[in-house]
């Protein structure tokens, strides 16, 4: 695996950069509304120690999502295009539907076909949907069983490519696992995620564990 930190990039999720794209829902044939993204190479938000990009005025990206109508879980990128569009009928949703944690975390207990495919971007969306309770909270929460053994799990999965370096340390942090973390986090990354390493670094080499969001700006 090359880059979970974008795994859309990565795995060519729905590039609706302009007018709506439809799909089809390969199970029971309903259309499937895959909205325009903005077209803006300078999108902003607040950037989490976990890579999660949060920003309130823009859809989350999604690999995988649920049929409104039947619920089957596909890969929205690789769902036929219609090349018809359904005529557009009031009070008719065609939208997917956003998978929950318990949706990723019931993927991950079978590990069939789409889960061996997609196996580390669950474990990357169980991680960071749980992580949303802690986000912007000043009360400590610590990792559950089940966080943690996912993480174990999520560690195995994690490649070369700086920003599975990232992810490795900043989940070796999470877990307190600081002399390992910092042996990944000392060496060398490319210029663009570069800041993000610099403000890992520091952490590990304070020791502290907690989830935070990271300013890019900063020396």
């Amino acid at each position: 695996m090359n880059n979970v930190l974008d795994p859309d990039a990565a795995n060519g999720a729905p590039s609706a950069y302009g007018d709506a794209v439809y799909k089809q829902c390969p199970q029971c044939g309903t259309p499937i509304k895959l909205a325009p993204m903005p077209q803006n190479d300078n999108i902003k938000g607040t950037l989490w120690s976990d890579g999660y990009l949060e920003n309130p005025d823009l859809p989350e990206p999604s690999i995988l999502g649920k049929c409104r109508a039947c619920g089957a879980i596909g890969c929205l990128a690789e769902l036929p295009v219609m090349e018809v569009p359904p005529q557009p009928a009031p009070g008719v949703n065609h939208n997917f539907v956003a998978l929950t944690v318990d949706d990723y975390a019931a993927l991950l207990e079978t590990l069939q076909e789409i889960s061996l495919q997609f196996h580390a971007y669950l474990r990357v969306r169980c991680w960071q949907l749980n992580k949303h309770r802690r986000r912007n909270s000043d009360e400590p929460l610590p990792l559950s069983d089940v966080e943690r053994a996912n993480l174990h799990e999520l560690l195995n999965l994690l490649g070369d490519a700086d920003t599975d370096r990232l992810f490795t340390a900043e989940i070796l942090r999470q877990l307190q696992e600081f002399q390992a973390a910092q042996a990944v986090i000392s060496g060398t990354f490319k210029d663009q995620v570069g800041p993000i390493a610099r403000r890992l670094w520091a952490l590990v080499r304070d020791r502290k564990a907690e989830l935070v969001k990271i300013d890019t700006d900063e020396p």
